[in-house]
Formats: structure tokens, sequence, C-alpha cells
């Protein structure tokens, strides 16, 4: 199981990093947004990270967050901890993400990307919890009915992140405002 985990961790590193790999043309498109919520009197380069979340912080709670959608039994009892993740196993698999924009002011940045991923093997049960919100009724029905939907699903993540102390953490993962 650790190794499962670890491979897990390793790939989602490897396509956070080629995510991260961009050309110059898009480097300059997306350093207006990044200069215009920089800090004044801040340097570009070393302290870049201090500014922002790291992209691999940002793949590692998408991971977290895709993992954290389960699947549950239908009969599931009530939980005594409305806030406890679901127990279950995972109804998703983390393929990749793509991060369209990051836009920072002060403690507070918000992170807009698309998530792909592709759906485990489901035998009638329902989904908990992380992308459960946006998972269309169509594919939901047909989980339910012991269908897995084919195919690669992507979604579209707004990400808040909070600034505490020197590190940056997840707030809410919410689906983004229409463009």
């Amino acid at each position: 199981m650790k190794i499962r985990r670890a491979a897990l961790i390793v790939v989602a590193g490897i396509i956070t990093a080629s995510c991260s790999e961009k050309s110059a043309p898009d480097r300059e498109k997306h350093s207006d947004t990044s200069e215009a919520t920089r800090e004044p009197g801040s340097e570009v380069g070393e302290g870049k990270d201090e500014l922002r979340p790291r992209e691999d912080e940002i793949g590692e709670d998408c991971v977290a967050f895709v993992r954290s959608t389960k699947i549950v039994p239908a009969q599931a009892p009530a939980a005594d901890c409305p806030g406890c993740p679901a127990a279950g196993v995972e109804a998703l698999r983390f393929r990749q993400i793509h991060t369209d924009r990051i836009s920072c002011s002060g403690e507070t940045c918000t992170v807009l990307l698309t998530i792909v991923v592709s759906f485990n093997p489901g035998a009638g049960e329902r989904i908990a919890g992380g992308l459960t919100a946006w998972i269309s009724p169509e594919q939901r029905s047909e989980y339910l009915s012991g269908r897995t939907p084919s195919g690669e699903q992507a979604y579209r993540v707004k990400i808040t992140y909070k600034r505490r102390g020197a590190a940056w953490r997840a707030a809410e993962f919410d689906r983004p405002d229409l463009e």
C-alpha cells in the first residue's frame, strides 16, 4: 500500500513538473497577472515562491482533492461527524491538471485550473466528498446503476489559498464563476 502511495506521489510530481514548464510567450502572457498582484518592493525570481503557492503544492492539493472523492455504500450509516472525510474507496483516478491562472492579493491567492480524472469501477454505490458536486447528474445516474462512465473527465476548479505564516494552505475548492 505504501509503494502505491509513493508511486502516486511521484507520478503527480512528474505531471505537475511537466505542466509547470511553459513556453516564453506563455510566461510573458501570465506574468501580467502575477506582476499586478505582486507586493511593492518584492523581487521577481528567488522570492517568487513566497508570493504564491508553488506548482508542486497545487498539484499535491489537487491529487488529495481527487482522492477524497470516495465510493461509499448506498446505505451508509449516519455519520457522527459530518465534517469527517467519507470512508470508502477512491471513486476517481487522477490523470493531470492544467493551471489556467494564478492571481494573488495580499495573503490570498486564487488558482483556476482544470483537473482531468477518470472513474474507477463501481457497482451501484454512491459518491461522496471531493469532486462530487462537479459530477453531472447523468454521470452520477450512470455510476449509481453500476455502469462506470468511460473516458477522461475534465472539471474546472477554483482553489482559494490563504497564507499561514510562510506557507500557503488550500482553504476552499469551488466551481469557478462563469467567465
